[in-house]
């Protein structure tokens, strides 16, 4: 993109990012979607943006009486006294369904149809415009090169006039294929698609964005009361030039030692076992250390309330912390409300550790599981440029005879694998810890038995050098 085209904001959090900037001062764009799906919030939105910056606004509607615009406005706080509303439902009898198609006969016929859009008095001088169910149009002539034509000169008016536009139309015809999709410069389409759990998430599609620089594809966004939010799952923070990384204490000896001697700032971490076997609590041990350095961590929980997990600090590790917050997370959030949440926390709060527990509730909240894997992969890469540790708990759910040292699969995109698991020990279950993987250097290779004692927390015992068939399940002296 050249450095010298202007962009105008939307007014619509998160789609500017999403944009680069906002939409290109003086083009024409399309919005669509199936009814109910949030045109008009869309684009009265935009428009009331306009007004905030003390811009000429026209609403255009063919779609809707200025009655019902008025009223739809008023459910989201929003006085539409700074917008001028040309209601052609009532002029071109749209609502009586009196005219179905033009049968335009000559050429003339179809500029004088024209001129009657373009020459509305309310568009002299105009900054933003949303035409409201453009579709009308496309519909009034029975020859599809003659709704072209008509939509074309249209969309090439408003253009020459430097009016930056958002047309609407229903979603009748594949996406990109209809006819107006051709004489726009951008396309957005409002979507709905149901999750795996049944729920229902909002999806907007950039589907085109002529000059190549916004992020196309499918981006999450919500109806709120103050109107649509956009949260996309883009990058961010930019790269960062990091200095040499310290190696971080997790404040236990021996989880250190299997480590090799601690953490480096910016890396990933996956921990993982069967429910149980005490993911959480080694997560919870490096949050104390890093609390104790004076240094902020995040825990966003699925599994446990906020009251729980400082019930485990105080009763287990016998710790109140002071930089930690817990956040509670449930799966009626979107991936992309997720990603943006934590994002957020980075950069106002600048936290040392930030850990997701477990993150295969994500797996219910992705659409699918790639797109799960890009996010993960997407977190994991701006939070190491920040020098930032990010930690998650993987909860493996095969039967306890089968092992498998991860669940989700994410293990390849960690620089530490801590793995977690069930043994027998002359008849008594014990759990054991290992670390499977150090990208940075040498780790111990050694499995150990882990217990949790009230008041100490983390008890790691030496390495369990004399026994076999650990892997098996069932040790037994060599």
């Amino acid at each position: 993109m050249g450095s010298g085209v202007e962009k105008i904001p939307t007014g619509i959090p998160g789609f500017d990012e999403v944009l680069r900037g906002g939409l290109r001062k003086g083009w024409t764009y399309l919005i669509k979607g199936t009814p109910g799906s949030g045109k008009t919030i869309f684009g009265v939105q935009f428009l009331m943006e306009g007004v905030r910056r003390g811009e000429k606004c026209v609403y255009i509607s063919f779609d809707e009486t200025a009655e019902e615009i008025a009223l739809q406005a008023e459910g989201f706080g929003w006085n539409l006294d700074g917008i001028q509303v040309v209601d052609r439902v009532r002029d071109m009898d749209i609502s009586e369904g009196n005219i179905i198609f033009y049968d335009f006969d000559n050429t003339a016929e179809i500029i004088s149809f024209v001129d009657s859009i373009t020459k509305i008095k309310e568009l002299k001088k105009v900054d933003r415009v949303f035409v409201d169910g453009i579709g009308a149009l496309r519909d009034l002539a029975k020859d599809p090169t003659i709704s072209r034509r008509i939509l074309l000169s249209i969309t090439c008016f408003l253009n020459s006039i430097k009016a930056t536009t958002l047309m609407s139309c229903d979603m009748t015809a594949e996406v990109g294929r209809d006819i107006v999709s051709y004489v726009t410069s951008g396309e957005f389409v409002l979507e709905r698609i149901e999750r795996k759990d049944g729920i229902v998430r909002r999806i907007l599609h950039v589907l085109k964005y002529r000059g190549g620089d916004a992020y196309l594809g499918r981006h999450y966004f919500e109806i709120t009361p103050k109107g649509i939010v956009v949260y996309p799952i883009i990058p961010v923070i930019g790269e960062i030039k990091t200095k040499s990384r310290r190696l971080l204490s997790t404040g236990n000896r021996e989880l250190d030692m299997l480590l090799g001697g601690g953490i480096y700032e910016g890396s990933s971490v996956v921990i993982a076992g069967k429910s149980g076997v005490g993911k959480t609590s080694i997560c919870l041990q490096i949050l104390k250390g890093c609390d104790l350095r004076g240094e902020t961590g995040i825990l966003y929980t699925f599994d446990e309330t906020e009251d729980q997990i400082l019930h485990r600090l105080k009763v287990l590790f016998n710790h109140e912390p002071k930089n930690i917050l817990i956040k509670e997370i449930t799966t009626d959030v979107s991936l992309g409300e997720f990603y943006n949440m934590v994002m957020n926390d980075v950069r106002t709060i600048r936290p040392k550790v930030v850990v997701i527990d477990p993150v295969n509730y994500l797996s219910h909240v992705a659409l699918t599981s790639e797109e799960l894997i890009r996010t993960l992969k997407l977190i994991r890469s701006q939070l190491s440029s920040l020098g930032i540790v990010f930690i998650c708990v993987d909860e493996v759910v095969e039967a306890m005879n089968v092992f498998r040292l991860t669940g989700l699969g994410i293990s390849p995109y960690a620089d530490y694998l801590i793995s977690g698991r069930f043994v027998e020990l002359e008849g008594e279950l014990v759990k054991t810890i290992a670390v499977i993987k150090n990208r940075f250097g040498d780790h111990e290779r050694s499995l150990r038995i882990l217990d949790i004692e009230e008041g100490i927390g983390l008890k790691i015992s030496e390495p369990l050098k004399e026994y076999t068939g650990i892997m098996k399940g069932v040790m037994m002296k060599r």
